[in-house]
């Protein structure tokens, strides 16, 4: 059963796990669908992606990033509405869309931001190279991002 990361082409993808989610108590990807739908927040500007995780033909995982609303530098970005189904968690699926959805956008970015108050999320992100802040109240980790190096031009003399 490999697993397949692929952009999110419409928010009905997620109802199946945004119902699950809500039955564990979590209605971030309730507030993704929303905004997709009132498109208040599509994924769509410079730099931004939303990336599910799909095994078996079956969407596993779901994650985004935005350039942070709350933070008036724009090279700033927000990772947002993480979320792995429960039956497939601790299989390396959300550090995949966490890495995965920097990767894509690091060019874009010089920090990551993200706001959790969980402490099972607090020790994820804190494995993934974030650290705790209190410089913003809208933040709880951040993460710097090591600027893209270009390969140098080598003369063909």
């Amino acid at each position: 059963m490999a697993l397949t990361l692929q952009p999110l082409d419409h928010p009905d993808q997620l109802d199946l796990l945004a119902e699950e989610a809500r039955s564990q108590g979590y209605r971030m990807l309730d507030r993704l669908q929303q905004e997709w739908r009132e498109g208040t927040n599509c994924f769509d500007r410079e730099g931004e992606c939303v990336l599910i995780a799909v095994r078996s033909d079956r969407i596993v995982g779901v994650c985004g990033l935005n350039r942070d609303p709350y933070c008036a530098r724009d090279d700033v970005g927000r990772v947002r509405r993480l979320y792995v189904s429960v039956e497939f968690r601790r299989q390396d699926i959300g550090r995949q869309l966490v890495e995965t959805i920097q990767q894509h956008c690091q060019e874009k970015f010089s920090q990551f931001r993200l706001r959790t108050h969980s402490p099972e999320a607090d020790a994820f992100y804190l494995s993934l190279g974030f650290r705790h802040t209190t410089e913003d109240p809208c933040c709880t980790h951040v993460r710097e991002v090591q600027p893209v190096l270009e390969r140098p031009i080598v003369d063909g003399t």
